[in-house]
């Protein structure tokens, strides 16, 4: 296993973001023996609906991947954000695309991200918080639903094979199902890392504007479609953070501001 020395944070930010659902959304582990429901979602322990962590960190990978590898089919290796320019090499995705990597300098932009194991060992810089409900909505926040199991290979429906579905209601008392979670991505000042940086901010931009996708299980049947959008800010240097001081929030009408001036800076720094 290769493994990278030590890497020097230039600063940490916080983004808190609202997961709406517009469709009722199954996120969940599996079937459990112990449930009635063939199918349950996933809790916490206080027994509330929740979305993992790890699933976001999945989707957002994954979502990242589709985008820019399809940007670059186009025969594009550059991506230009206004006046910003953010280099796709030498990869996308290790994952995604099935690279086998054997050199550090080869390791792929969402690899810088979101971290890579195996030959080449590298930590993620990012970190997603499990998504948490808005409200204090517990049972009632739930609806089950009865579907058919399909025979994959013949493409009909199994005999006497009903599969019993958890998923978390997208309207409660008339209102929107919302979730929130909160992105932690620690930017490093290594040269290595700039191309990768730019592209968190490009995702915080994408944020900005809404995500409209579809996450969780039986997306086929109804269920997932959610608008993910970003609510606020939060950042701080190092000395920030040797000095224990709080981290300063962005002003919500400078959002996209302060997200472009961070792309601005990445193309800055490469003078």
């Amino acid at each position: 296993m290769i493994e990278r020395g030590f890497l020097s944070l230039k600063r940490r930010v916080w983004a808190r973001c609202v997961v709406e659902l517009k469709e009722p959304l199954h996120v969940g582990a599996g079937r459990d023996p112990v449930s009635p429901i063939d199918l349950p979602v996933i809790r916490n322990a206080s027994g509330v609906p929740i979305i993992p962590g790890s699933t976001l960190k999945g989707f957002f990978r994954s979502y990242l991947a589709r985008l820019l590898i399809g940007y670059i089919l186009t025969g594009e290796r550059e991506l230009k954000i206004g006046d910003t320019t953010i280099r796709l090499e030498p990869c996308i995705d290790s994952v995604n695309e099935k690279i086998k990597l054997e050199d550090w300098n080869k390791l792929c932009l969402l690899d810088r991200i979101f971290g890579s194991s195996g030959n080449i060992s590298l930590a993620s810089t990012i970190k997603f918080t499990d998504a948490m409900l808005t409200s204090d909505l517990r049972e009632e926040s739930t609806l089950k639903r009865t579907h058919v199991k399909i025979d994959s290979k013949r493409d009909v429906a199994e005999r006497r094979m009903l599969v019993n579905v958890e998923a978390v209601k997208e309207l409660v008392g008339g209102e929107s199902t919302k979730f929130v979670f909160t992105i932690v991505f620690d930017e490093l000042s290594e040269d290595f890392f700039r191309e990768s940086n730019k592209l968190f901010y490009l995702l915080l931009l994408m944020l900005h504007k809404g995500i409209d996708a579809f996450l969780g299980g039986w997306r086929s049947r109804g269920y997932g479609h959610v608008i993910i959008k970003l609510e606020s800010i939060r950042y701080a240097t190092v000395k920030d953070l040797i000095e224990g001081r709080d981290p300063v929030e962005v002003p919500c009408d400078q959002l996209k501001d302060w997200i472009l001036g961070s792309l601005r800076e990445g193309c800055e720094n490469e003078r």
